[in-house]
């Protein structure tokens, strides 16, 4: 089948404009598809004929303003394919032409040929372990029950015993018990009530969709053939002869990547739809040459949906994730600017956070805040931690202090001296040079990182010095008065005593958010080392709206930032 260079024009509607072209192929158009044969979510569809094989070309409600679809006819998972989905829908990355209906087609079919052409020449096989959880999830049995991994790092590599929690649709699986107590504990606020043995069995190579097991004698000869130990496990799970069991295959794709795929296995139903007796099932198992085997096998399996509860942070490289999930960082001030930076941190894969802050929040603060209305009158260390523990319960510990950071360095002495970052985030220079004044005592390791914005949010700051040598105070006067502003001028602040309103709100806060965190996360990946400065400048048009201006000794230190605003980077350094 050769395609048409050229679109015929369309006669009146969309549909008719595809007819004159799909007529247009000859003898290779197999007509339209009955309207009691359409795929779900399509509202037309045609028929074509590619070599010895048929495809359907369907078109949905939002057509031309959505892709069209090509399907692969009479698809089983014995002619499995790379980058084919179960029911034979070619997943292609064609995007919709709203102004041509018919180059939308064009463009859809085109590449779906030249994929079928590629899989005929086995181009993309090594696809089926590359995206194995991809294609896994295409052809699992069922998709009202969820199996959510949270794996050690390297996990995929070694056959374990993991541990499983069963609520209504989902099974959530942990290396060990420690895991599953701080997750579940941070979820929900309660310790696991059970913990069910899980197999989590390492396959190597993983299977193509052709192997992935149907029954339960095919998953233990998978087992059996492609693991190391894999059996032993699947045997120890029937010891009870349990109504239900769940198990994890683990496997390394050829770039690394880990995948997990998870399987319920449980009791054949009786005549009247129940789970048969123990008794039963095991009927005449001692006389056969394995009873362990044989048990199993008369289990039967579903292949389950299975996603990873880490997957925010797979786009770290291995080595990195286990650097970042390591380190141990406090953060000081949980204000607007340093609650913002703290869940950044978690979010990027910190997983011990140390949080300080005196303060309860305030209805002034919710609206630049990361907590809400619901945290008024409550210590925005603890409250901060109890959001993020909820928010990230894979975060093993994270803990607020209602206290300064002063009150901190003495009865928390050891904590503080096994830091490996301090970002402080308060905005105010006694504050920050208790830290710096901890900082530089003998036998700590870590190094700070200090944040600040300047007045209207128009300049943010994030400096980064270590234990020696540069220090944050070369930057500041006897009285705290920072020797490099880059606001002159301004509307003055409202005039009232606690700072109970503010001239900035979450917009302007969010440049300097992540100013702060990028610093703090580069240090711990060193990929800085300080002594670093960093600074961020609003637009234009923000510093004519506050009526200020910038700093004359920024610019001639700095340069004349244009209209824009953006970033500026360098040392820490004053003559």
């Amino acid at each position: 089948m050769s395609l048409p260079l050229k679109a015929t024009p369309a006669a009146g509607s969309t549909a008719q404009g595809l007819d004159a072209w799909f007529i247009g192929l000859g003898d290779d158009f197999l007509g339209r598809v009955p309207a009691d044969s359409l795929r779900p979510g399509m509202v037309e569809g045609w028929r074509l004929r590619w070599r010895e094989r048929e495809l359907e070309v369907g078109v949905d409600a939002d057509f031309p303003y959505s892709a069209a679809r090509v399907y692969l006819v009479g698809f089983a998972r014995e002619q499995a394919q790379p980058h084919i989905e179960k029911d034979g829908k070619l997943c292609l990355g064609s995007k919709a032409v709203p102004s041509d209906a018919v180059r939308t087609v064009q463009v859809a079919l085109a590449e779906a040929l030249q994929l079928l052409t590629e899989n005929e020449a086995r181009q993309h096989d090594e696809d089926f372990r590359e995206d194995f959880a991809a294609y896994w999830l295409t052809w699992a049995d069922r998709r009202d029950l969820l199996i959510e991994v949270l794996p050690d790092l390297g996990g995929a590599r070694k056959t374990t015993l993991a541990r499983g929690v069963r609520t209504e649709g989902r099974v959530f699986v942990f290396p060990n018990k420690d895991k599953a107590g701080k997750f579940w504990a941070n979820l929900t606020g309660n310790a696991p009530k059970r913990l069910k043995e899980t197999p989590l069995i390492s396959i190597d190579p993983l299977p193509a969709p052709g192997r992935y097991p149907d029954t339960a004698a095919e998953l233990w000869e998978l087992v059996h053939t492609r693991s190391q130990g894999g059996t032993d496990l699947l045997a120890r799970l029937m010891a009870n002869t349990p109504m239900e069991a769940f198990i994890v295959l683990a496997g390394i794709a050829p770039s690394g990547r880990e995948h997990y795929s998870g399987l319920r296995i449980r009791r054949p139903l009786d005549g009247s739809g129940y789970p048969i007796k123990r008794r039963a099932i095991r009927e005449g198992i001692e006389r056969t040459g394995d009873p362990r085997r044989t048990l199993f096998e008369r289990f039967e399996i579903e292949r389950l949906p299975t996603d990873r509860l880490d997957a925010g942070s797979t786009r770290l490289p291995e080595g990195v994730q286990r650097e970042m999930s390591a380190a141990k960082v406090v953060v000081v001030g949980c204000g607007a600017l340093g609650s913002g930076v703290a869940r950044m941190l978690a979010q990027a894969g910190v997983e011990h956070l140390s949080l300080v802050d005196p303060e309860k929040l305030g209805w002034e603060n919710i609206r630049r805040h990361e907590l809400g209305g619901r945290a008024v009158g409550h210590a925005k260390a603890e409250a901060l931690a109890d959001s993020i523990r909820a928010a990230l319960p894979m975060v093993s510990f994270v803990k607020g202090y209602q206290m300064t950071f002063a009150a901190f360095a003495r009865e928390h002495h050891e904590s503080l001296r096994q830091a490996d970052l301090i970002v402080s985030c308060t905005g105010e220079w006694a504050a920050d040079a208790s830290v710096e004044l901890a900082l530089r005592q003998p036998g700590h390791k870590g190094a700070a990182v200090y944040g600040w914005m300047e007045a209207h949010a128009l300049a943010a700051h994030a400096v980064l010095v270590g234990s020696y040598g540069a220090r944050l105070a070369d930057g500041f006067d006897e009285d705290g008065k920072f020797r490099m502003p880059v606001v002159a001028g301004g509307k003055p602040p409202p005039p009232e005593c606690g700072g109970a309103s503010t001239t900035f709100g979450a917009v302007e806060l969010a440049h300097a958010q992540g100013l702060v965190a990028r610093l703090a996360i580069d240090s711990l990946r060193k990929l800085e080392t300080g002594p670093a400065w960093r600074s961020w400048l609003a637009d234009a048009a923000a510093f004519n709206e506050a009526e200020a201006t910038i700093a004359p000794d920024w610019v001639a230190a700095r340069g004349d930032p244009d209209d824009g605003g953006g970033l500026f980077s360098g040392e820490w350094t004053f003559p």
